[in-house]
């Protein structure tokens, strides 16, 4: 059996296999991915959370065993270098919950590590560390991140990518669209009186459609990503706000809720 492995820090999905086509989703360094098909240069793949896109076949590498590891990213981003020493230019960028595989500690700073593709490099041990503790503290620490369409990395997420990322977080895996996440049968409908940490808040149009997500932090406030009013970037807003308190004469009139856990 051959597996394939992503080893680039994150790589766009596209609708058809073309570098023109239209960003989808993502997949991003040493995620397992499955192969749908070829053509050409392109392959189009299925993620570990069931989305179909196609990328560059470069952007895979073909291997007889899986590449495992139960040590990942827990930082925004981890530099990897050819040595242990900071003030080199790193090799590569890693986003949040990509895989390392550590084979030796060097000292009280540094991680040796194995790549997919065999090479052993330099990581940081404050890069892999323990995560905070709480659903709270753990989404806070992705403010300011960029809003990126059909994001699914700490390079920039999209609205339905956080979420997602931060119920994997809590040992969930949800489906990527928040259209697929509001459908989900695990999630009971809840009120807005009663939301709660963790519970999910769907915007939609004046036809139901539902085009945004965010989660509920406390105190009438939510975490999320758009770039509406003006902020592409990862924040805290208030339900009270113009921009989200579902009146009829905003641009997402409907809101539903989601209770999870």
């Amino acid at each position: 059996m051959i597996y394939h492995t992503i080893h680039l820090p994150v790589v766009d999905m596209k609708k058809t296999p073309q570098e023109s086509g239209e960003i989808v989703s993502q997949t991003y360094f040493s995620e397992h991915v499955l192969i749908k098909k070829h053509l050409k240069d392109w392959v189009e793949i299925i993620t570990t959370d069931g989305y179909a896109g196609w990328i560059p076949a470069s952007s895979l590498l073909n291997r007889e065993v899986p590449y495992i590891s139960k040590d990942k990213v827990t930082n925004i981003h981890a530099r990897l270098y050819d040595k242990p020493d900071a003030e080199e230019s790193p090799l590569i960028l890693l986003p949040y919950g990509a895989r390392l595989q550590v084979v030796e500690t060097i000292d009280e700073r540094w991680f040796k590590v194995l790549l997919p593709d065999g090479k052993q490099v330099f990581v940081q041990r404050g890069d892999l560390a323990k995560e905070p503790k709480g659903l709270l503290t753990f989404s806070k620490q992705f403010l300011g991140i960029p809003y990126v369409w059909g994001g699914r990395s700490s390079f920039g997420y999209d609205c339905s990518g956080f979420v997602q990322m931060l119920y994997q977080w809590a040992g969930m895996h949800l489906p990527r669209d928040s259209h697929m996440q509001c459908a989900d049968k695990r999630g009971r409908k809840a009120v807005l009186e009663e939301l709660g940490l963790g519970d999910l808040i769907f915007w939609g149009t004046s036809d139901g459609v539902i085009k945004h997500v965010g989660m509920y932090l406390e105190k009438d406030s939510f975490i999320h990503t758009s770039s509406r009013e003006g902020k592409p970037f990862l924040r805290i807003s208030q339900l009270s706000d113009a921009e989200w308190n579902g009146n009829k004469e905003n641009r997402f009139p409907t809101r539903e809720y989601r209770r999870f856990f």
